[in-house]
């Protein structure tokens, strides 16, 4: 059985363009993920003796979070229904978002952790001992930069290779290319209303 010409490359780019899909809905998870976590605690003393825990999430710290995990989701849509420079335009936005998680990363490992605040410790508490920090959170922040990078560098540079998931939906007159399948070109005539078996009217 011979391949027909041009079906591999056909298949190759719809192959990239899930790959770019699935990397952008794990980036999302993972940031969502993040903005859940706590990142640090602190125990304090409240004045009647008693000691309570209090904690910052990664959305208190870091809340551009949950709107890049949202923005993420909404790219993964843009992807599917844009085609051309349009497409790559939503992955250069990607790689924006992802660039602008990483330059968040690599400012809490060169400044270490900020100062952060808490709104569930009773009044007059006083803290006891330090600051513990939780480091999965910043993980799956970094994680979720990479994909985010990883994803759009494709989008912006293989966009031509993704085909375009809207282009199947076309108008009913709109041209169809020909294709090298016999069978194939069969039925795109049928489906502008030609006769196949008429040379003339093809």
């Amino acid at each position: 059985m011979t391949t027909v010409p041009g079906s591999e490359p056909g298949s190759r780019s719809k192959g990239l363009l899930w790959t770019v899909v699935l990397l952008v809905l794990a980036a999302a998870g993972v940031l969502w993920a993040a903005s859940a976590l706590v990142w640090v605690g602190q125990r304090f003393r409240t004045p009647f003796g008693t000691e309570v825990m209090a904690g910052s999430t990664g959305a208190d710290l870091r809340p551009e979070l949950v709107p890049v995990a949202l923005a993420a989701l909404a790219a993964v849509a843009a992807v599917l229904a844009t085609g051309g420079w349009l497409r790559r335009a939503v992955g250069v936005l990607v790689v924006i978002a992802g660039g602008l998680l990483a330059w968040r990363v690599y400012q809490q490992f060169n400044f270490g952790w900020f100062a952060y605040g808490t709104t569930d410790v009773p009044p007059g508490s006083t803290p006891i001992g330090q600051i513990s920090t939780q480091p999965g959170g910043m993980l799956l922040m970094a994680a979720g930069a990479v994909l985010l990078l990883v994803a759009g560098l494709l989008v912006a540079f293989r966009a031509g290779r993704m085909p375009a998931m809207g282009a199947k939906y076309s108008a009913p007159g709109a041209a169809k290319p020909k294709s090298h399948d016999p069978d194939r070109q069969m039925w795109n005539d049928l489906d502008a209303g030609r006769d196949p078996t008429d040379e003339q009217d093809r």
